[in-house]
């Protein structure tokens, strides 16, 4: 809880940052217009190019969301395919040699372990490695175990085998997932659109008798909540939405290997 209280904060701060900049960019905007007191061909001028910033910042703003908003549902999806991997390992369990139940089932509970701490470590990344180097060499142990247990009796090998490589896969999926995020250079774009349709909003209000505060202060809070969100998407451990319930799967799994 105290990680997750540090990162909401780190991300809030930012979102704070930002908001901050879109209003300064519109007041210099708005003491540039007001010093060169612009005529009424070039303010026509600003409004056409302020309507075709404002479309295109609407357009990143939309498809950045939407991804985000994919890669989460994907991320989501993983962690139901890796608990009915894992669970399917762990059933099978049932069916080699007595003598080798115990050691095998032991591989599968620290390995799951292993998994649901890694990506609790999240958006911690070197705890989150670490955690998951751990887990993949735990799931070779297991691979060869089975291994050995099918050279003991081959005919098992089809059924053994195929959801122990299963379980490496989606693990290596899920840790695909998790390091696949909108690009740097996209998301500084948008941020630059962001200030750039901000000092538009200073020209246009520049046209007024005020600075239109209301108008100021809605278009700084409506860019940075909707930057936020995308942040917050990309990032589910770094504040109000989360993948628990997704989560919530492995720990029931976990509470079931006894």
């Amino acid at each position: 809880m105290k990680d997750w209280a540090v990162t909401t904060l780190l991300v809030l701060t930012l979102e704070l940052v930002l908001f901050l900049l879109l209003l300064l960019a519109i007041e210099v905007a708005y003491r540039i217009a007001r010093k060169r007191k612009f005529r009424s061909s070039q303010l026509r001028s600003v409004n056409a190019v302020t309507s075709v910033v404002f479309s295109f910042m609407g357009l990143i703003l939309a498809f950045s969301y939407s991804e985000a908003g994919k890669r989460l549902e994907v991320h989501r999806n993983l962690v139901v395919d890796e608990a009915n991997a894992i669970s399917s390992v762990w059933f099978l369990s049932d069916v080699v040699p007595e003598a080798d139940q115990p050691p095998l089932r032991d591989l599968l509970r620290r390995y799951l372990d292993e998994r649901i701490q890694a990506h609790q470590m999240l958006p911690w990344v070197e705890e989150f490695e670490a955690r998951r180097a751990t887990a993949a060499l735990l799931q070779r142990q297991i691979w060869a175990r089975m291994v050995a247990i099918t050279k003991a009796a081959p005919d098992k090998e089809v059924l053994l085998l195929p959801p122990v490589r299963l379980m490496a896969e989606v693990a290596a999926k899920r840790t695909l997932a998790v390091r696949t995020h909108i690009t740097s250079p996209t998301f500084f774009f948008m941020l630059g659109l962001a200030v750039v349709g901000a000092m538009l909003v200073g020209l246009t209000t520049a046209q007024g008798e005020g600075r239109n505060w209301p108008y100021r202060l809605l278009f700084a809070l409506v860019i940075s909540s909707a930057v936020h969100v995308v942040v917050d998407l990309e990032y589910p451990r770094t504040g109000i939405v989360s993948t628990e319930e997704a989560d919530s799967l492995l720990l029931e799994l976990r509470e079931t290997m006894h």
